[in-house]
């Protein structure tokens, strides 16, 4: 009898299991880029949100005359803000509490809130 040659290399079962693992991890792979794309997203939209309610309230506080509650409209980056300050009395006389919501023009989910407070004016 005679030895039969040894082969070298994959068998065709093998090729087809080692394509099914890759194929299973590049779903995952691109799932996850999919996933960091949305929250980078969703950063940028706070992000957003937070530096326009804080050039709102920088813009009331540097205003002149007495602090009072308004609302009014704010475009930053080519989005439209919706905005309403609550100025309000604490327990200390000398002292507001300044409120201030920002939503998205036409929606009703807020898009950043900020509380401060600041000395009453004479």
């Amino acid at each position: 009898m005679t030895a039969a040659p040894h082969q070298s290399g994959f068998s065709l079962i093998e090729m087809m299991a080692a394509l099914a693992v890759v194929s299973v991890a590049g779903l995952a792979l691109m799932n996850a880029t999919q996933a960091t794309t949305r929250n980078t997203a969703a950063v940028q939209d706070r992000a957003l949100a937070m530096l326009a309610a804080e050039n709102i309230l920088n813009a009331q506080l540097a205003g002149s005359g007495r602090l009072q509650s308004r609302s009014g409209d704010y475009d930053l980056a080519g989005i439209a803000y919706d905005w309403n300050l609550t100025v309000s009395t604490t327990d200390d006389a000398d002292l507001l509490r300044l409120h201030l919501v920002l939503r998205k023009d036409g929606s009703g989910r807020v898009a950043a809130e900020i509380d401060t407070f600041r000395r009453a004016r004479s």
